[in-house]
């Protein structure tokens, strides 16, 4: 794997930061935890870490994310500033740029799509998801933001396995180096337009693949379960969902999305 990783990882993080250092790895615990390290001793924006595989991948709320061979982990980092935190989630643009990426390998009939807040789909099933972790320091503020998307034909474990899915079930396999690259070339864009202002394109963008706007959801929060209508995004991202007596509630990248059957 390190073969296939080394040359094209430098390369993608040049759409990025041509000057961020890179690290490749066959295996880690965590890209993300071994980025946090790397930003807590000073790392410039860009930095990126990539792995074949995870001892120790996790999801939003410290869930475990099944990290095995055949899949694409891997982190970077943006150095935000106030103006930048208060504009467009970049969970949500990290998953889009994963849809833009996908979109250049996999069939024209697989559209990528976007489950809110943070996971990309294909035909329905999780094949990727974003997770976001930011500390503040003395340099400001650290975003390490990490992905972890399914290339090659995974053996997910019983609990997932009817709800996870890999590109390669789409007939399409793209090389590790390959998807990297269209990755960064996308989230380069879309990050430098939120930085300019261009939030509502992208949130359009991103409304389009998202199969439960406009539909009836249960919304799992920290502490409750509410239903109601997923009616659009907020200007940062953030889920709206509209009640029966008409009031709306915005809900900022902290819930479990689950499609509810009209009655």
């Amino acid at each position: 794997m390190t073969e296939l990783l080394d040359q094209g990882a430098f390369l993608a993080a040049r759409a990025w930061c041509a000057e961020a250092p890179v690290e490749v790895h066959e295996e880690l615990p965590s890209t993300n935890d071994r980025l946090a390290q790397l930003a807590e001793e000073g790392a410039p924006e860009g930095t990126l870490v990539v792995a074949g595989s995870q001892t120790a991948g996790r999801g939003r709320h410290g869930r475990s994310w099944s990290s095995p061979e055949g899949g694409l982990y891997f982190s970077f980092l943006l150095r935000p500033d106030e103006a930048m935190l208060r504009r467009l989630a970049p969970t949500l643009v990290g998953g889009l740029a994963v849809c833009q990426a996908l979109d250049g390998f996999t069939p024209e009939e697989t559209r990528p799509q976007l489950k809110w807040p943070n996971d990309v789909l294909l035909d329905g099933r999780k094949v990727a998801g974003v997770l976001g972790e930011m500390t503040r320091g003395s340099d400001g503020y650290r975003l390490v933001l990490g992905l972890g998307i399914n290339l090659a034909a995974v053996e997910f474990p019983d609990d997932v396995s009817e709800i996870a899915t890999s590109v390669a079930a789409t007939g399409a396999c793209p090389e590790p180096t390959a998807f990297l690259a269209a990755f960064f070339e996308s989230f380069t864009g879309l990050y430098r337009s939120v930085e300019r202002g261009g939030g509502a394109l992208i949130l359009a963008q991103a409304s389009a693949r998202m199969p439960s706007l406009g539909k009836p959801i249960r919304l799992h929060l920290a502490n409750e379960s509410v239903t109601g209508i997923f009616s659009g995004l907020s200007a940062t991202g953030g889920l709206v969902l509209e009640s029966e007596d008409g009031t709306q509630r915005n809900v900022h990248l902290a819930g479990e999305v689950e499609a509810v059957r009209p009655r």
